[in-house]
């Protein structure tokens, strides 16, 4: 009986991390002073999301309450800003689902993603595979230095203030409507977009922050 919900929070705690580093490397931040801090709170995460998944039928709610722990970790703890936190969880939340769903879709095709969230053995492959994938990428990019260094400050206009977070909470209400779905594809292009979009925010901050 404790197998399935042990082996769901086993490897969705591992993805949890890696989808957690990559958060963090995209924008130059070193992950090892945190990783006990994200480990416990991925757990967190992960006995909510298992309660959503069994217990209400609720998964596509999972992926927003995750971002927003993920950007309380990120201002409580990393102690960015609540906006900074937004602006990365968005991009790297995102940039880590477009890697998921090509992985997906490499590997298992037109299999219902349903099937893969019911805890069988082919979904805790597809989140073994990306997890570690994802943490290759986030070393790559912090060993190598590619990504972001932005001056993490308050937004000093009250505008972008505005725009952004409104930026923000609509991309959290869109990721339940598109999961919503389940459709690879859609999943794919909107995650992409998304986070197209943030990096591409970073990327003017940083050169208007110089």
């Amino acid at each position: 009986m404790l197998v399935k919900p042990i082996s769901f929070l086993l490897f969705s705690t591992l993805e949890g991390v890696a989808v957690f580093a990559l958060i963090l490397s995209i924008f130059q931040v070193r992950l090892t002073p945190y990783l006990w801090q994200a480990i416990c709170v991925n757990l967190i995460m992960n006995i909510q999301s298992y309660l959503l998944r069994e217990g209400w039928s609720l998964s596509y709610l999972v992926p927003v309450i995750n971002m927003l722990l993920f950007i309380f970790l990120l201002a409580a703890v990393v102690k960015i800003p609540i906006v900074w936190s937004g602006i990365m969880t968005v991009t790297g939340y995102f940039a880590y689902a477009v890697i998921q769903s090509v992985f997906l879709k490499m590997l298992f095709g037109s299999l219902p993603i349903s099937e893969l969230q019911a805890g069988f053995l082919k979904g805790y492959l597809l989140q073994s595979i990306c997890a570690i994938a994802g943490l290759l990428v986030s070393l790559m990019l912090y060993r190598k230095r590619i990504g972001f260094s932005p001056i993490f400050k308050k937004l000093e206009f009250k505008e972008e203030y505005g725009i952004v977070i409104t930026l923000i909470i609509l991309s959290l209400i869109s990721t339940s409507i598109v999961l919503y779905y389940n459709e690879v594809w859609l999943n794919m292009m909107f995650f992409a977009l998304v986070s197209g979009f943030f990096i591409y925010y970073a990327i003017g901050k940083e050169y208007r922050d110089d």
